[in-house]
């Protein structure tokens, strides 16, 4: 296997796990633009916290982003352009009809990297949901999978580390002198 940058291999290997996608990513700055909107969606309640937008910036490398574009990430202010709009059902775009979804369920995400997805962080994502076309069933399906795949994500994590993770990295490190 020909060497790949350390950053295209973690990009595929996401691509794989999270989508079972072996192509590549998808072709110039959609996943910037992509990034961009979701710092609007976790903001939607005017609030765009420290952890919100970390998870963001880690999630958009994870991607793909460029270190430019995550740079300007870091810059942005949320509301100061209508990122949105792309994934409008109106745009009638492709990037709209295939990322919609994906990009409401990611905002759910994205919110609650501070701790927890607030009843005002919800109503909020829900008016964007609305304002983009999105049917409030469809609304509902998202934040059910979400509320799901976050109740599967502890089980996991307690079942693995049961004195939890921090415990284990605490006692490998004293363990090994580090």
């Amino acid at each position: 296997m020909p060497k790949q940058p350390i950053d295209q291999l973690i990009t595929q290997w996401i691509y794989q796990d999270y989508f079972q996608y072996k192509d590549r990513p998808p072709k110039g700055n959609i996943t910037g633009i992509y990034a961009k909107a979701l710092l609007d969606v976790a903001g939607a309640d005017g609030v765009l916290t420290d952890a919100e937008r970390k998870w963001v910036l880690g999630y958009a490398a994870t991607r793909g982003v460029k270190q430019e574009e995550l740079d300007a990430l870091k810059q942005y202010k949320i509301g100061s352009e209508d990122t949105t709009a792309v994934f409008n059902n109106d745009s009638k775009l492709k990037i709209a009809e295939h990322f919609q979804a994906e990009l409401i369920y990611d905002g759910f995400r994205a919110a609650s990297a501070d701790g927890a997805l607030k009843t005002r962080e919800i109503d909020s994502i829900s008016a964007l949901a609305k304002k983009l076309g999105m049917t409030d069933e469809k609304f509902q399906e998202l934040l059910e999978l979400y509320r799901q795949e976050e109740e599967h994500r502890q089980k996991r994590i307690e079942l693995l580390f049961p004195k939890t993770y921090a415990e284990a990295i605490k006692a490998i490190d004293t363990h090994y002198g580090r």
